[in-house]
């Protein structure tokens, strides 16, 4: 019988961890179940690693429910054909809760042709609800699908500015917000994601700025916009992945809404990117529509007087007085030419008086 010693005690050891990582390497991957032949027999899995371990028949589909995600979480699903000397076809498409397919099959990433091929698909939601339902469904075509496809599917946090949750795409949801600088997250064509909207206090006097840095080469909108909902300066990225500035000057304390959009013609893929707020005290002109209390010859563009234009200003004594040289002028106007006339008519009066007592003597 071999002698047991500190050496043979270190081999077990060894040979321990290693079965141990092989275990969990195994359950990290593990293969993927046979899915449900509809949507309503689909069959659940969780975020991980699944390998096909068999072959799906053409024309046949697997179905398979998605883990729940969250607003303002991006689903992420990975398909990659394993090197197994073989020419790999895996086909997987990916569905709302409506059943309907999230991008056209034509366009899909996850239809895969040639072993070591490797598509993505990311996808990321908006607050209109709490939680979303996905599938997913693996085969099709008229090739079978060999076993040998790897699916890493993972849900991922794309919240906005450091908040757990997504900024609202309304104005009555809007997200409120403190002068800062925050990362955040829109969807453009990848998701339904496409605005965010946040909400900041801005008292009388007070300058507004708005910074929008996109991280790549997104074509990014910027507007902002009164309580009453009513646009006061809206922004367009001249070029893909230009920094957007938003300045707007107040004069009347409230909040102000701001929308940074990135739509379908924004970007093909999540564009993150880096919001900036700032205020400024007594700086600029004022914008903002009906509700600014604007003097005359203010920021209205008014020519009074002087031909003040906007941008100008005046203090309340100096419209005052304006106001007053400007009546003035109205009155001097109608007023004169009213007085000649008069003595024009009595000068034509005593004439014609003078001449009639003449023709009766």
């Amino acid at each position: 019988m071999a002698k047991f010693n500190a050496k043979n005690l270190v081999v077990i050891i060894i040979f321990g961890i290693l079965l141990i990582g092989t275990v969990a390497i195994v359950n990290a991957q593990q293969a993927l179940p046979r899915g449900g032949d509809s949507f309503g027999a689909a069959v659940e899995i969780q975020s991980g690693s699944y390998i096909t371990d068999h072959d799906i028949s053409r024309k046949t589909l697997e179905y398979f429910k998605l883990p729940i995600v969250k607003a303002g979480q991006m689903l992420i699903v990975k398909a990659t054909n394993l090197p197994t000397g073989v020419d790999i076809v895996s086909m997987a498409v990916l569905y709302d809760e409506d059943r309907a397919m999230l991008v056209p099959s034509y366009d899909n990433p996850l239809d895969l042709y040639g072993a070591g091929e490797t598509g993505i698909y990311n996808w990321l939601l908006n607050s209109s609800q709490d939680s979303y339902v996905y599938y997913m469904s693996v085969g099709g075509g008229v090739n079978f699908i060999a076993e040998g496809t790897k699916y890493d599917i993972s849900i991922e946090n794309k919240f906005d500015a450091g908040s757990q949750a997504d900024a609202p795409d309304t104005f009555d949801k809007a997200m409120n917000i403190s002068p800062g600088e925050y990362k955040s997250y829109l969807s453009g064509e990848a998701g339904t994601d496409t605005k965010d909207f946040y909400k900041t206090a801005v008292q009388k006097g007070e300058t507004l700025n708005v910074k929008v840095t996109p991280e790549g080469e997104a074509i990014m909108r910027v507007a902002v916009y009164d309580n009453n909902r009513q646009v006061l300066k809206d922004e367009y990225a001249p070029n893909p992945g230009a920094i957007i500035t938003n300045s707007i000057a107040r004069t009347k304390t409230g909040d102000v809404l701001i929308a940074v959009v990135c739509e379908e013609w924004c970007s093909e893929s999540v564009a993150a990117y880096t919001l900036s707020i700032t205020k400024e005290a007594g700086a600029g002109a004022p914008i903002g529509g009906e509700e600014e209390e604007v003097l005359p010859g203010g920021s209205t563009g008014w020519p009074i007087g002087g031909g003040l234009t906007q941008g100008e200003g005046l203090t309340e004594k100096e419209a005052e007085e304006a106001a007053k040289g400007f009546f003035k002028v109205v009155i001097m106007a109608w007023l004169l030419p009213l007085i000649l006339g008069l003595i024009s008519l009595v000068v034509v009066i005593i004439v014609i008086v003078v001449l009639v007592r003449k023709k009766k003597k």
